[in-house]
């Protein structure tokens, strides 16, 4: 049939969405690997990072340092997809384009980008609360810069005709990150982790 838009072929993120039962996830997490250590963390310290069967966290799975290859998959139909498989979700928290971040910030062309994501979670899920994680302070880069870049995911949350929000971090960061500057330590794990809860548990 003309016009039919693609089914959604990657088997690889489908068996991690497609559940049984079906529509069993409220909440998702979609973005980095600072959402998907956190499933290590559930595995190996389950008394402090409780795992929450109606969390689907695909961090890791989509390539989201880089904002263009979460809307390579989307434009693959991943989110119709999702949507099939999991109707009944709620809420959504991004954490995305790490990869993009510079002393300026992000780019126009991140931005628009990273708010095509925004709109496209909009239309699939039209009642979903999204909710834009901060950018941590990283790779060696200025508080300010991080700032910036944290400035443009509060307009991309501005811009929408529905409620999306921006969830801040905070100020305290000492000691999150490792020497690498990427990947957080322990403590700033376990931080991440109760930050993300406590906003769970507030809505």
């Amino acid at each position: 049939m003309a016009g039919k838009r693609p089914s959604f072929t990657d088997e690889y993120l489908i068996r991690h969405f497609k559940t049984n039962p079906w529509g069993q996830y409220t909440i998702a997490f979609l973005g980095t690997t600072l959402f998907g250590r956190l499933k290590w963390y559930a595995a190996h310290e389950p008394r402090i990072f409780k795992e929450n069967p109606c969390i689907l966290n695909l961090g890791g799975h989509l390539g989201a340092d880089k904002i263009q290859n979460v809307l390579a998959l989307i434009d693959q139909g991943f989110l119709r997809s999702l949507q099939n498989h999991q109707p009944n979700l709620q809420s959504f928290y991004l954490q995305m384009g790490t990869d993009h971040l510079t002393e300026n910030g992000l780019s126009n062309s991140a931005v628009q980008d990273y708010a095509r994501v925004v709109e496209s979670i909009r239309e699939e899920f039209p009642n979903a609360q999204i909710i834009l994680t901060a950018f941590l302070i990283q790779r060696g880069l200025s508080e300010t810069a991080i700032e910036r870049a944290n400035d443009a995911l509060r307009y991309i949350a501005q811009q929408d005709s529905k409620p999306v929000e921006f969830l801040p971090f905070g100020p305290d960061q000492k000691g999150i990150m490792s020497s690498d500057g990427i990947h957080l330590t322990s403590d700033g794990n376990r931080k991440w982790y109760h930050f993300l809860q406590g906003d769970i548990d507030n809505r």
